[in-house]
């Protein structure tokens, strides 16, 4: 027995027949048959080898992480297993090396650092060889000069015989290595090397899924441009702040946002304005010293807690002049100094949870925009933000009565034709004295005042209609998507009168519904949109991401169009992060299925990427801007007739 090697059980040689419960045969008189032991010695070896198999696929469906899984990967090999040693390295970003990150037996590893060759020089070890390869690498006999084996001198001091390496590949790449290594001689049979091939093909399977797991979570979770908690998850770790019953005294919510934001994506392009965002989160981050402080809620706006923090505006103005505001911002060789605003909550007063204390500030930073002070806190905003919301219902039940709104619509182009297949219907208000308003300015007021109703009904009737005029002038076959609110939806009524509208037989629908609305009554909602994709209607999931469950919901909901939000596309193809992100969204739809449709198309080399990534359908201004229907009318006219 080699004086290096761990005793375990049930691992001696025949001849410690001292420490062996004699066989039946042995009691009965019976020669012992060197070939008879040694063939079971095989069987029993491959039993341990088929029941880590066996117990590895059990991990990975209970482990919850992807270091958990390869934890208990290295654990199992080493207790279950016929293996002394078990090593797991992951590929670094570089490609060129791997890192052992998980270990367990005797010896330890020396190196921690495997490199991965080209192929143009001989490898150095057998775990490079199988990162480079994607093939299993295996030495039978360490006492043999090939294949390569790091640390061949001292495994053979401690008595280490064979070794093999199994590549872990996810969608065509080497991730990492599996390397299992054995005191005993014929450790790796024949009967072995499919069994460990089935073992890494399962193990990589599971990385695959956690990784898109991780994806997935921080599509919910994070924003893709900044890398800050978005609105769920500030207000959730708000809530945690809370229950905690830390110190609260002087806890105030700061909401704040660049004052001319949009001049900037205007003069000098959006991508410049993104760069603006991303040092601002960069800077906000750097003062809190724990991103738990900081969030970004989209369109611009940052949010902040902050205890401690004496009441006054000066106090607030002066943190944020001092921190995230105090240098100028240089994108692309230019110089910015950039004006900001802010509004603030404080605990109890303006609330005792996260989501009120935030959606105070926000109100605050509204009304600080509308009167153009730089900072207000909610008190002063509140009484205003009630008599203008008032003011602004009473607007648009005048609006619905007066036929104020009207239908713009947005193409959506095959990314592989060219071909416009589909029109979004776009809300907007021709209002009397403010001209042609956007949703953002009345939408919210629309639906919690229930309004909705009877505006979502007209527009579908209008698109339906302008739909049908298209027709028969021969310019289809073309879909009409419209959005539809969760209020709608849920009327007990919705489906019959959908389907009552006249159309003709070549008008085509599409149904767009935000994934965040849905979790509002999710088994009642799915239930009637079953019922209209029955009747022909296609289901598309909007704003994919930007809510709380949306695998889940890919799981249990009758969709069939996916729409990638704007803040997944706007950073292609030059940012790391959202070229994974893009490419794992459309990954994850076409898993189970569904037509892709990407929003904020801006520029060519956004749409090479989306078309790389296999996306379906493209919408944004690299095609047109929302049009009025008889816009739309020429535009369609132009468009050669579709190949049959």
């Amino acid at each position: 027995m080699n004086p290096g090697a761990p005793e375990r059980p049930g691992r001696r040689g025949s001849g410690d027949s001292a420490d062996r419960a004699p066989s039946a045969a042995e009691h009965a008189g019976a020669p012992r048959c060197p070939q008879c032991l040694a063939q079971q010695r095989r069987n029993e070896h491959l039993k341990r080898v088929l029941h880590l198999q066996s117990a590895i696929n059990a991990g990975a469906l209970r482990s919850a992480s992807r270091d958990e899984l390869l934890s208990e990967v290295c654990r199992l090999a080493t207790t279950i297993g016929p293996y002394d040693r078990a090593t797991i390295c992951l590929v670094r970003a570089d490609g060129q090396t791997a890192e052992v990150r998980f270990h367990l037996g005797h010896p330890a590893p020396r190196y921690p650092t495997i490199e991965i060759g080209t192929g143009n020089a001989p490898d150095k070890s057998l775990t490079g060889r199988a990162l480079r390869t994607g093939i299993v690498a295996l030495s039978r006999d360490l006492t043999r000069p090939e294949p390569p084996v790091l640390e061949r001198g001292e495994l053979l001091a401690q008595g280490v015989r064979t070794i093999v390496a199994l590549p872990l590949t996810v969608e065509g790449r080497q991730v990492g290595a599996l390397t299992l290594s054995s005191h005993e001689e014929d450790a790796l049979s024949e009967d072995d090397l499919p069994v460990l091939a089935d073992v890494a093909t399962n193990l990589s399977f599971a990385l695959h899924l956690q990784q898109h797991a991780t994806a997935v979570a921080y599509l919910s979770h994070y924003d893709s441009l900044t890398g800050l908690a978005n609105r769920p998850l500030f207000c959730s770790r708000l809530d945690e702040q809370l229950r905690r019953g830390l110190p609260l005294g002087n806890l105030l919510v700061a909401a704040f946002d660049v004052t001319n934001l949009n001049q900037i994506n205007d003069s000098l392009g959006r991508a410049c304005g993104d760069q603006l965002l991303q040092q601002i989160a960069e800077r906000l981050r750097d003062y809190a010293g724990n991103e738990q402080r900081c969030g970004y809620l989209g369109g611009g706006s940052f949010a902040l807690l902050e205890m401690g923090l004496p009441r006054g505006s000066g106090d607030v103005v002066a943190l944020l002049d001092s921190t995230v505001f105090a240098r100028p911002f240089t994108i692309e060789g230019r110089t910015l100094r950039v004006a900001w605003r802010a509004g603030a909550s404080r605990f109890p007063a303006n609330g005792t949870d996260g989501g009120t204390l935030l959606q105070k500030a926000e109100a605050a930073l509204q009304y600080a925009k509308d009167c153009g002070e730089q900072y207000l806190t909610y008190k002063i905003a509140m009484r205003s933000e009630v008599v203008e919301r008032l003011t602004l219902e009473h607007q648009l039940r005048e609006a619905v009565e007066a036929q104020q709104f009207e239908l713009y619509y947005q193409p959506q182009v095959n990314v592989t034709t060219g071909r416009i297949e589909a029109l979004e219907a776009l809300l907007r208000w021709n209002h009397p004295e403010e001209g042609l308003l956007l949703p953002a300015r009345f939408l919210t007021v629309l639906e919690s005042s229930g309004l909705i109703i009877p505006v979502g009904e007209w527009a579908l009737r209008r698109a339906l209609r302008d739909q049908g005029h298209w027709h028969e002038l021969g310019l289809g076959p073309v879909r009409v998507a419209v959005n539809v609110s969760p209020l709608q939806v849920r009327r007990r009524t919705f489906v019959e009168e959908l389907l009552g509208i006249e159309r003709s037989g070549a008008c085509a629908l599409d149904l767009e519904i935000t994934e965040t609305a849905l979790m509002q009554d999710l088994q009642g909602i799915s239930r009637r949109l079953q019922m209209l994709r029955d009747a022909g209607i296609r289901i598309a999931l909007d704003d994919f991401g930007t809510g709380y469950s949306s695998l889940g919901l890919l799981s249990k909901l009758p969709v069939d169009l996916l729409k990638i939000d704007r803040r997944f596309v706007r950073n292609l193809p030059s940012d790391p992060a959202s070229v994974t992100l893009t490419r794992t969204v459309i990954g994850l739809a076409s898993g189970f299925g569904l037509l892709t449709v990407a929003e904020g198309v801006e520029t060519e080399a956004q749409l090479r990427v989306l078309r790389r990534f296999g996306c379906d359908y493209s919408q944004g201004y690299l095609h047109a801007r929302p049009l009025p229907a008889r816009a739309v009318q020429k535009l369609l006219s132009r468009q050669p007739p579709a190949r049959r």
